[in-house]
């Protein structure tokens, strides 16, 4: 990139220096070619052959070269850091058609700088600048036509000055116009091409980029769900663990001391009440077991901070690692919830929370959790969001799980997407759970 904007500065100075040359080599044959006429005293032939009186040679020469001065200065600042401002397009173009005039439209070399100045050293354009840069460098070349702008303005062929020497002279100066303007349209052409090419390599640049940001994304996507499969199957191998090590060992002493009722019934029957109380203990010591291990199961939040905690410590947990507002509002009494309408309630919030954030894409999510105004025995759980919805859903594995656990507590669950998400859960409260 710095070769290209390097290129660039070096071509664009080049046609600065061309464009002095080409403006001071008209301006001057104006000079010089009015003091040959009056030295000659054959001007009023030549005036005779114009249509218009030209302007005051000293005037055009000084005017030029002021206004070249104002114009170089003005796209000198013009770095690869400066961004483009209209005022600066319509600054050039002012001074350009200044000089344009000036010479009565007999080159329009300067037009080719103005669009080059533009363009090329800037930082990327927007499709705005873009039009606004072509519009006003169609309307400047446009407007700096001689065979079109004669028709409404009054104004003489600065050309024809070229013609006024010896044929020898007059041929060596067209022949040195018409090869700095040639040479200055060269530029300029190999300008546009480099700066088209460059747009072109950056944009393939930009794709490939993309293309392999893509790749690197489903990678890990890939490995998000090798993970995830792989995380499911610990956590099986450790439940299975668990009723191994815990139900299976209170199921085995259960059958054999079982077998040893049946046993001893016959033989001594004194001892079958011993061996009942027995297998009661191992009966009650199994259900400890699979209570511990379903306790393991239970998020650690629940434990530590109850359901209202649990909650606020996940909402700040989902809020430090994404640019989403979550705000809860727990209306609910004093209430003693048992644990697994705790667990149900908090895995509930926690799914509508993510699918929000993850397919929603919501920036706000609103959480009430409040009694039923039309039923004191019932509370109302709600998680709103403002993300995209759906008009028409159709139940995923999420909604279908977080379904089934609401029913687990003989609650109900509905859910609408006409505006953002929304989902809405009736719970059914027991007797005991909260003061009436």
């Amino acid at each position: 990139m710095r070769a290209y904007y390097r290129t660039i500065d070096r071509l664009r100075a080049g046609m600065i220096v061309l464009n002095y040359a080409i403006i001071m080599l008209y301006a001057s044959v104006c000079l010089i070619g009015t003091k040959y006429l009056i030295d000659r005293q054959t001007s009023l032939s030549f005036l005779t052959q114009l249509s218009h009186i030209p302007k005051n040679p000293l005037l055009v020469f000084i005017g030029c070269f002021g206004l070249y001065a104002l114009f170089v200065l003005h796209v000198v600042k013009n770095t690869v850091l400066t961004p483009f401002l209209f005022r600066d397009l319509v600054m050039e173009w002012i001074l350009a058609y200044g000089i344009v005039l000036l010479l009565n439209m007999a080159t329009q070399s300067i037009v080719l700088l103005v669009i080059v100045d533009m363009i090329c050293p800037r930082r990327p354009l927007k499709n705005k600048e873009i039009y606004e840069i072509i519009v006003f460098s169609i309307l400047l070349y446009i407007g700096s036509n001689y065979a079109l702008m004669q028709r409404f303005f009054p104004m003489s062929d600065l050309r024809s000055y070229f013609t006024i020497f010896s044929s020898w002279t007059s041929s060596i100066l067209l022949l040195f116009r018409s090869l700095l303007e040639g040479i200055n349209l060269l530029l300029f052409i190999i300008i546009i091409a480099y700066f088209l090419i460059n747009q072109y390599e950056e944009k393939e640049s930009i794709a490939q980029e993309l293309d392999m940001v893509n790749q690197v994304n489903a990678k890990l996507r890939n490995y998000a769900a090798l993970s995830e499969k792989i995380a499911q199957d610990n956590e099986r191998k450790r439940i299975a663990r668990e009723i191994h090590d815990t139900l299976g060992h209170a199921l085995t002493g259960i059958a054999a001391g079982l077998d040893a009722c049946l046993v001893m019934i016959e033989k001594k029957p004194e001892l079958v009440k011993t061996q009942l109380q027995k297998i009661r203990n191992v009966v009650t010591e199994g259900i400890q077991d699979v209570r511990g291990s379903l306790e393991k199961l239970r998020p650690g939040a629940l434990e530590e901070h109850g359901l209202q905690g649990a909650l606020q410590k996940m909402i700040n947990e989902f809020m430090a690692v994404s640019n989403v507002e979550i705000n809860l509002s727990w209306q609910m009494p004093r209430i003693d919830f048992e644990k697994t309408k705790e667990d149900v309630l908090f895995r509930m919030i926690q799914e509508c929370i993510t699918n929000a954030i993850r397919h929603g894409h919501a920036s706000m999510i609103n959480i009430w959790i409040q009694m039923d105004q039309n039923d004191p025995c019932q509370m109302q759980v709600i998680v709103h969001d403002n993300g995209k919805g759906s008009a028409s859903i159709q139940p995923g594995y999420g909604l279908m799980q977080m379904k089934e656990r609401i029913s687990t507590i003989h609650g109900t669950l509905y859910y609408d997407g006409s505006d953002g998400f929304v989902c809405k859960a009736l719970i059914p409260l027991q007797k005991g759970e909260f003061d009436d």
